[in-house]
């Protein structure tokens, strides 16, 4: 009798784990053995797909695993004290130390203690813990924005390229660059000037909703704005003169992003601020038209997403 209440035991637990709860593994060199040691344990006390990987720091193991919704615990297997460090799931991009266990050459108790522990704290549970969604870490775009500033000289129109990195999973910074890729043309009966104006800047955002789809953000952005200018008087009296300023355009910003497919997301922004200092696109005595202090900034653009 006691040998089948033994097995009856064994059955419920291994039922009781849930169905897509995953170990990973990842060694050092030298560690190898152990990891091999450790990944036998857990397969001998029921708990699936555990996976060996070799190489790559411990930081950067955790959060490839930890992207995958399916994955509760990673072993990292380290020399130099040779040594299990067991890391467990909680909905951010790293998870959250769990234990570390030393374990000399040829001696088998670290990984069976750190298997039998990792059974027992994260898989004999009735419902597994759910785990947020962890968004990509980096991310390249293209889009097209439009500037509007009272003067007469916008609406402005850009090609935006930019490049962002989330080091949080509520937190991201992102550069860009937004070129005028036209000259804008102004005139009157006498003057003519063609202007360019162009944008190289950084944006700190916070992301209040994470979800597989959808990402909304309010951001802070800051750019360096060159205004270039070529102008004639085709009335005669003045000869033809370029120039250039540079402007500061800071500004809020509210950020849409759509899930397309797992790597492209659509997105939408808005933007409203100061591009300071005002400026006057002249001839002589006559404007010609001028930008700022008050500007917005609207556009839409294809980012691609990697972990």
């Amino acid at each position: 009798m006691k040998e089948v209440s033994t097995l009856v035991v064994v059955a419920l637990v291994s039922l009781s784990q849930p169905a897509k709860a995953e170990t990973r593994l990842v060694s050092d060199t030298q560690a190898e053995p152990l990891c091999e040691r450790a990944r036998a344990e857990l397969r001998q006390i029921g708990i699936p797909s555990a996976t060996l990987s070799a190489g790559g720091t411990t930081r950067r193991a955790r959060r490839r695993a930890f992207s995958d919704p399916s994955v509760q615990a990673l072993v990292a297997c380290r020399s130099k004290p040779m040594r299990l460090e067991v890391f467990y799931a909680d909905g951010s991009r790293l998870g959250t130390t769990a234990f570390v266990v030393t374990a000399a050459d040829g001696d088998a108790s670290g990984p069976v203690y750190a298997s039998e522990r990792i059974r027992a704290e994260r898989f004999v549970a009735d419902v597994a813990e759910p785990i947020p969604y962890a968004p990509p870490v980096w991310w390249l775009g293209i889009g097209a924005d439009v500037l509007f500033s009272p003067g007469g000289v916008a609406p402005l129109a850009f090609v935006t390229l930019d490049a962002g990195y989330r080091f949080h999973r509520h937190w991201s910074l992102q550069v860009f660059a937004s070129i005028q890729p036209y000259m804008r043309r102004l005139d009157t009966d006498s003057a003519e000037a063609r202007i360019r104006l162009d944008q190289f800047g950084a944006a700190l955002a916070y992301h209040p909703l994470v979800r597989p789809r959808v990402d909304l953000a309010i951001a802070a952005r800051a750019a360096a704005a060159r205004l270039g200018a070529n102008g004639t008087n085709t009335a005669g009296g003045l000869d033809a003169q370029r120039d250039e300023v540079w402007l500061a355009f800071a500004a809020g910003r509210v950020l849409l992003r759509v899930g397309l497919t797992d790597r492209v997301w659509l997105r939408f922004h808005g933007d409203i601020g100061a591009l300071l200092p005002k400026a006057a696109v002249a001839a002589g005595a006559q404007t010609l038209g001028s930008l700022g202090p008050f500007a917005a900034q609207a556009g839409l653009g294809l980012e691609v997403d990697f972990r």
